[in-house]
């Protein structure tokens, strides 16, 4: 496995946090400079602009096309790299638990066939635990992907599908990592997650000209959930399988009630399936 924090030139004091957090964490990593969404050039350019230099999706802002390059360009460097067959892939506002090699230890050993495994974020709809993991940890499926793109595990498998996915980008990163059906994205996740993502309050390089508070459903037209209707469900019963798919079912509106009347800490113990 090779490791990779993403970081722009000028935000040194991040990239020096991230190497005290990765020495508690026990890892080494490869700094990558971080993208300019402004001046991108060549096949990378044409995943976001036509050739007349219009945006395919006027509400993806620079922040979000420089972020999102940034991922592409890491994973293109792990294909390129044939003496690993995944990459830890790190932004640089993130905190590491001091269990995450552990962590990823486990997983790797538990796992035998995966394309990304998210680290990061913590679910806000229902999972199913497949595998107990370290110090009360497990690995899981999600019904919704969460979204955020802070740390994650790629395989090169996922590295290539997710490359060659879309030939126009019109969503930001993490929400098309949400959508793992668009591009047969073998997704899971770590509950509760190694890896707290977002520890400054937005991340540097996808906020940049972003509004507050606006949600992703309300800014992109590709990002309303009626557009996968099926593709999801299909997706939902292929990973849960048809028990767990019915349970789900049933707890999953039960949360999104208790979340919205008493708050996410409150539904929380309605998440593990």
């Amino acid at each position: 496995m090779i490791s990779y924090v993403i970081n722009l030139d000028r935000d040194n004091e991040r990239l020096e946090r991230m190497a005290e957090e990765a020495r508690r964490a026990g890892i080494s990593f490869q700094r990558f400079a971080a993208v300019d969404g402004h001046q991108l050039d060549g096949e990378l350019r044409a995943q976001f602009f036509s050739s007349g230099g219009v945006p395919y999706e006027a509400a993806l802002t620079p922040g979000e096309i420089g972020c999102y390059a940034s991922h592409l360009n890491v994973l293109r460097l792990l294909l390129a790299d044939r003496r690993h067959n995944c990459a830890l892939v790190l932004e640089d506002d993130v905190r590491l638990s001091p269990d995450l090699m552990a962590t990823i230890d486990a997983v790797l050993a538990r796992l035998p066939k995966w394309d990304i495994i998210r680290l990061s974020n913590a679910t806000k709809s229902v999972a199913l635990p497949l595998a107990s993991l370290p110090n009360g940890r497990e690995i899981a499926r999600y019904w919704t992907v969460p979204n955020g793109a802070g740390a994650y595990l790629i395989s090169r498998s996922g590295a290539e599908k997710f490359l060659k996915a879309y030939a126009r980008r019109t969503l930001p990163i993490d929400e098309d990592l949400r959508r793992p059906w668009r591009c047969s994205l073998d997704t899971y996740g770590v509950l509760p997650p190694p890896v707290e993502p977002d520890v400054f309050g937005a991340s540097r390089i996808a906020s940049m000209g972003r509004p507050a508070g606006v949600p992703a459903r309300h800014r992109f037209k590709e990002a309303a959930q009626r557009l996968d209707r099926f593709a999801v469900w299909t997706y939902r019963l292929q990973v849960f399988g048809p028990s767990a798919f019915l349970r789900a079912l049933i707890r999953s509106p039960i949360a999104s009630t208790v979340k919205r009347t008493l708050g996410p800490i409150a539904a929380e113990r309605f998440f593990r399936l």
